[in-house]
């Protein structure tokens, strides 16, 4: 079954996954496993057809695609997943538009954004000592930048590593569920100085910012 992402604009798409809580909720889901609307009800105790009218939003911008079909008591339960960019090269992503860029990175951090929410709001995020989270501000020069990008992708490869390990253990120890864990990788150039903020204009009982 083709994507219907290659057949939608990245605004759109980006649009769609930030339209509504519910729907970036689903998204979530959805990029973690496969999952039916009516199962996703279940797991967020709502109606049916509230989540199925997202669920079709976000496949009708082609975030998501059917991977497959069951007869359930005279009806057909439909099954999606997550359309997942790959991990391009440095080269693939230089011959990429820079706007279809800013739409990936856009949907990517409403993804991870949500992703935290959950976990701060279960205490998850935090439960672990050993957890990592940093805002490292830097200034390097082109060298640096390289390296920065070479110590990432470093860095990237290893979790893939870590994760096959794990996995092969825990197929071994069917009694152990694992952890659910993300794992977010960033690093990015930030202006020298930040985009103008268009202030609403101040309203009879609030004066207006000096």
């Amino acid at each position: 079954m083709k994507s219907a992402a290659i057949r939608r604009s990245p605004d759109a798409t980006l649009g769609a996954a930030v339209a509504h809580p519910l729907r970036c909720r689903c998204l979530t889901i959805l990029a973690d496993r496969v999952a039916s609307p009516a199962e996703i009800a279940r797991e967020l105790r709502l109606e049916v057809s509230n989540v199925g009218y997202h669920v079709g939003a976000l496949a009708a911008a082609g975030l998501i695609e059917e991977v497959g079909q069951r007869p359930v008591r005279g009806a057909v339960e439909h099954f999606y997943r997550a359309v997942v960019r790959p991990i391009t090269s440095t080269e693939t992503e230089a011959e990429t538009d820079p706007a279809r860029r800013l739409s990936f990175a856009r949907t990517t951090w409403s993804l991870i954004t949500a992703n935290a929410t959950t976990a701060l709001a279960a205490g998850t995020a935090v439960e672990r000592p050993e957890h990592h989270l940093t805002r490292v501000p830097l200034r390097v020069d082109d060298q640096g930048w390289s390296e920065l990008a070479e110590a990432y992708m470093e860095l990237y490869e290893r979790v893939y590593e870590i994760q096959a390990d794990a996995a092969e253990r825990l197929g071994q120890d069917p009694d152990d569920p694992g952890i659910s864990v993300l794992s977010a990788l960033a690093f990015f150039e930030t202006p020298e100085a930040a985009p103008a903020i268009k202030l609403a204009p101040a309203t009879e009982d609030e004066p207006a910012a000096s």
